[in-house]
């Protein structure tokens, strides 16, 4: 093969459990994977907190539900309200259904409880950040005339699980907050022992390494340009020297910081499943909807993801 199409060329990688991921895609549109009849029978109702005042008649529970199927299906508030009815009606439920605009109402201090499974030992951990549109524009109006005032984003960060492939950690915030600076409420949400955290340059701070050794855990991240070494000891001058060593590519491989792609493929995955904008106007409804996505997100992975195997390289 001539050197300039080597030069070009990219690793081929065949999925080896198709029929079973076949299986699980299928699953991800069955209403009853997001709308379980025993379950809901136990959860639906608001229970006594021992607080003054008639306790909530539908649970957070009940909320998160109806919200996750509007972010599923892709439904406005009175469409999950008329499916949900007719849902109970189709199970011979005789539970009530919260109006469209309850729903909005809780919705901006809804607690969504996103699912997680145990860790079987330490978690490698990947971050990395992306940005979701809120008051969008055309795209072919802002190539025409420019983002208009009320075009704006918020950013969503994401804490995956570098082997099980789900969410463990997220955060949202506005445009104006640095990674650095949310790196460490990040982290706190994973529980258990972290034996490594990937993520991009952005992290590249003494605020993260002390965040990582608090945790025990080994932060890799690629050193920003023109990096310097700092005090004697400090684990961010062992990334310096091996990549003056071995170069980068190979300091990559032998730390397996290729497993950071993970993190971009969740960000890929999220926009691809709920689109890449969000409908709410307010802050608090944003914070909620994107933690309704993600909790989506998680049973769609336990349901079944592919397992790739690199089989050769192709030209690209």
């Amino acid at each position: 093969m001539p050197k300039s199409q080597a030069a070009k060329a990219e690793d081929k990688y065949r999925v080896t459990n198709w029929p079973d991921y076949d299986r699980a895609l299928v699953r991800r549109g069955d209403v009853t994977v997001w709308f379980e009849e025993d379950f809901l029978r136990h959860h639906w109702h608001g229970k006594a907190t021992g607080n003054r005042g008639k306790p909530l008649k539908y649970s957070d529970t009940a909320i998160q539900t109806l919200l996750m199927l509007k972010a599923v299906f892709g439904l406005p508030y009175r469409a999950v309200e008329g499916l949900a009815g007719s849902l109970m009606r189709l199970m011979g439920v005789a539970l009530p259904v919260p109006d469209h605009t309850q729903m909005s109402r809780r919705a901006k201090r809804l607690e969504v409880a996103i699912p997680r499974r145990e860790r079987p030992g330490p978690v490698h951990l990947v971050v990395d950040s992306t940005g979701l549109k809120i008051y969008g524009e055309g795209e072919w109006k802002v190539r025409q005339h420019g983002a208009g005032k009320r075009r704006t984003w918020r950013k969503v960060y994401l804490a995956v699980d570098g082997n099980a492939k789900d969410v463990i950690g997220v955060e949202v915030t506005t445009v104006e907050w640095a990674d650095g600076e949310v790196f460490e409420g990040l982290v706190e949400q994973v529980e258990g022992p972290i034996e490594q955290i990937d993520g991009d340059g952005a992290y590249d701070t003494r605020s993260a390494y002390e965040v990582a050794v608090s945790r025990e855990a080994r932060l890799v991240v690629p050193p920003r340009d023109n990096a310097v070494p700092w005090e004697d000891g400090h684990p961010r001058n062992d990334a310096l020297r091996q990549i003056a060593e071995q170069g980068m590519v190979a300091w990559k491989k032998a730390t397996g910081y290729h497993c950071r792609s993970l993190a971009e493929n969740a960000m890929y995955r999220l926009k691809q499943l709920f689109d890449g904008s969000l409908a709410s106007r307010l802050f608090e409804t944003q914070v909620t909807e994107v933690h309704v996505r993600i909790a989506a997100m998680n049973v769609m992975t336990y349901l079944g993801m592919p397992i790739s195997v690199r089989v050769g390289r192709v030209p690209s």
